[in-house]
């Protein structure tokens, strides 16, 4: 019988040695000062906060949490959120990020899954555009009142 494995989300202070690494500052060989790590850990609480619900980040309900907690993110998106982060707190530390093509297209991947796209209704005077449309059952070229953008693709 086979035994599937149980596998938790990397610890906080995970994606913090993560980014201070990207930064040029590997926490094993400089040993980060408590106040680094509770520094780190709030900035990546507010960048991430927008992400939280979408993306499963464990915000703190209060304060700034603890480093060990678990982060709720993915292994998957690890990679990008450190590098996220990273972006934030190099300058606090006055370093400058080198380019890393896999960490950088990591973060653009991270982002793009979790953006959220905004949906507004069309207003009641907007065009469904020019050309030969066949209004057949329309009987107008505007769009009917109450088009949602997520549902305009089957309109046009």
């Amino acid at each position: 019988m086979s035994v599937l494995p149980l596998y938790g989300t990397p610890p906080k202070r995970d994606i913090i040695q993560r980014a201070y690494g990207y930064c040029g500052q590997a926490s094993y060989e400089f040993e980060l000062s408590p106040e680094e790590e509770v520094a780190a850990l709030r900035a990546m609480n507010d960048q991430l906060a927008p992400f939280a619900g979408v993306c499963g980040y464990n915000m703190p309900q209060e304060g700034d949490g603890s480093a060990m907690d678990d982060s709720g993110i993915n292994r998957t998106d690890v990679l990008g959120v450190s590098y996220f982060v990273a972006q934030l707190l190099a300058p606090t530390i006055g370093k400058q990020l080198m380019g890393s093509k896999p960490a950088i297209a990591a973060k653009d991947r991270f982002l793009a899954k979790y953006q959220s796209i905004p949906c507004m209704e069309f207003g009641r005077g907007t065009i469904r555009g020019s050309g030969n449309r066949r209004w057949a059952g329309w009987g107008s070229p505007f769009f009917p009142s109450g088009v949602d953008a997520a549902i305009l693709p089957q309109f046009l």
